[in-house]
C-alpha cells in the first residue's frame, strides 16, 4: 500500500475547491474531483473517506489560510488602527478571492452534529482574539478605548461578514479604512441642533 503525501491531498483538495467554487455540494461527485485532480477515484478515497470529509477537509485549510494571513498582516501593522484595517482588509481579499469558502461554511454548519468539531471556529476564535489584542494596544497607546472589547470584536466581524456577502463590487481601494473609521468612530452624526 503506498503512502499518502500532502502533495497529493494538496492537489485534490486544489481540485475539489474549484468544483465547490463553481458548484452546488450535491452537484460535485467524487468522480468530478478525482478526474479534476487527475487521481483515481481509488486514490481519491484513499485520502478521503466520503464527500463530506473532504468538504470538511477543505474548509479546515481555508480556515488555517486565513489564520496565517491574520496572524501576518496584524503583526506588521504600525499601531492600532493601522491593524483593525490590516485585518479587514485581509478578510475582505480572503473571502473575494475565495467567494465559495461562504457556501463551504454554511454547508458545514449544517453538517455538524452536537460536539462535534466545526473547521472554521478557529478563525472566529482568532479573529476574536486578534481584534481584543488590538483594542488592548490601543488602550496601552491612547489612540482609543473600547468599553466592550469581547462584544465590540464579535459586531465588527459580523459587520465584516454582512460587507464581503452583500457589499458592492468592485471594492473600493479605501473600503477596509472606511469599515474601521465608521466602526471606530461613528457612522451617524448627531441631527440638526
Amino acid at each position: 500500500m503506498r503512502t499518502k503525501t500532502p502533495q497529493y491531498s494538496e492537489k485534490m483538495l486544489e481540485a475539489a475547491g474549484r468544483l465547490f467554487g463553481t458548484r452546488r455540494f450535491h452537484e460535485v461527485r467524487m468522480e468530478d474531483v478525482a478526474s479534476e485532480a487527475e487521481v483515481s477515484k481509488g486514490t481519491l478515497y484513499r485520502y478521503f473517506r466520503d464527500k463530506d470529509e473532504m468538504y470538511l477537509a477543505l474548509l479546515g485549510r481555508a480556515s488555517d489560510r486565513l489564520v496565517e494571513l491574520l496572524c501576518e498582516r496584524v503583526g506588521q501593522a504600525d499601531g492600532a488602527r493601522a491593524g483593525l484595517v490590516a485585518l479587514v482588509d485581509s478578510v475582505v481579499m480572503f473571502f473575494d478571492d475565495n467567494p465559495h469558502v461562504f457556501d463551504l461554511i454554511q454547508r458545514a454548519e449544517a453538517l455538524r452534529g452536537p460536539g462535534e468539531a466545526f473547521p472554521w471556529q478557529p478563525v472566529r476564535d482568532e479573529g476574536v482574539r486578534l481584534v481584543g489584542e488590538v483594542f488592548q494596544e490601543a488602550r496601552a497607546r491612547g489612540e482609543f478605548v473600547v468599553g466592550e472589547p469581547d462584544l465590540v470584536a464579535l459586531m465588527l466581524l459580523g459587520g465584516m461578514r454582512a460587507v464581503v456577502r452583500f457589499g458592492k463590487k468592485p471594492r473600493p481601494s479605501d473600503l477596509a479604512e472606511r469599515i474601521v473609521d465608521n466602526f471606530l468612530w461613528g457612522a451617524a452624526s448627531r441631527g440638526m441642533e
